[in-house]
């Protein structure tokens, strides 16, 4: 009576013991990877896209903070393949052991170059950006002509930023964004050859997003099919957006 005592209560530790380390190993948090993102001076680069890519299909991806950090949890174990781009970066492709250490403290160093941002967005059968480049040779007395390397160099938080030097032109602060005006009276927007009744610029399009934008604070210089009669002092705004 006692042997089988004995032998159904070590029965019972080796289930327990057994179904202990079940949970363990099924509990276990799965692999991350995460690192920093930097230029080729060691600064910081935010607003980076660190992103899991198996063929052309982007699975999922987080953006670097302002100290360049990121983090992706839930990976798989093993190889996993990463792109990191952002404007005005050479894009990067590296593949990371999530088994290893070094998945957990990467250091990505991104090499900045200049004519990228052209090669990403302007197609060259993109009629928009053409007829973009051909009013901002023509008619650069009448408008200001912003394209997208000129964009990111300014560094600008909101679209409206981008044209407070302007004369004539007078921003507000808004919720939400700015509002622009131009000698009292709303400018018309235009994105992509559709009017946005109504709107403000940045109610409809984040810097990031613009290939090309002009601002023409009045009547003058505006292509014909972008004029109303009833706007000759308030001006036209034209975006152009970024074509992946």
């Amino acid at each position: 009576m006692a042997g089988t005592t004995y032998l159904s209560l070590a029965a019972l530790l080796f289930a327990t013991t057994l179904q202990a380390q079940e949970i363990m190993g099924g509990g276990s948090a799965q692999p991350t990877v995460s690192g920093v993102v930097k230029d080729q001076v060691g600064a910081p680069v935010p607003d980076a896209e660190v992103g899991v890519i198996r063929g052309e299909r982007l699975q999922q991806f987080v953006t670097t903070a302002a100290d360049g950090t990121f983090l992706l949890s839930g990976m798989s174990t093993g190889v996993v393949p990463l792109r990191i781009r952002r404007l005005g970066y050479a894009i990067q492709f590296m593949d990371v052991d999530s088994r290893t250490p070094a998945a957990t403290s990467l250091q990505i160093v991104l090499k900045e170059v200049a004519s990228e941002l052209d090669e990403v967005t302007i197609d060259a059968n993109d009629r928009r950006l053409n007829a973009f480049y051909d009013r901002k040779q023509q008619r650069g007395s009448f408008a200001r002509f912003l394209e997208q390397s000129e964009i990111l160099r300014l560094g600008a938080r909101n679209s409206s930023d981008l044209f407070r030097t302007m004369p004539g032109v007078v921003i507000s602060t808004s919720t939400g964004g700015n509002i622009i005006r131009v000698r009292g009276c709303q400018p018309m927007v235009w994105v992509d050859g559709q009017r946005v009744p109504g709107a403000e610029l940045d109610e409809v399009i984040k810097p990031t997003e613009i290939a090309a934008i002009e601002f023409y604070p009045s009547n003058a210089g505006v292509p014909a099919q972008y004029t109303e009669r009833g706007n000759r002092l308030c001006g036209s705004v034209l975006v152009w957006t970024r074509t992946q």
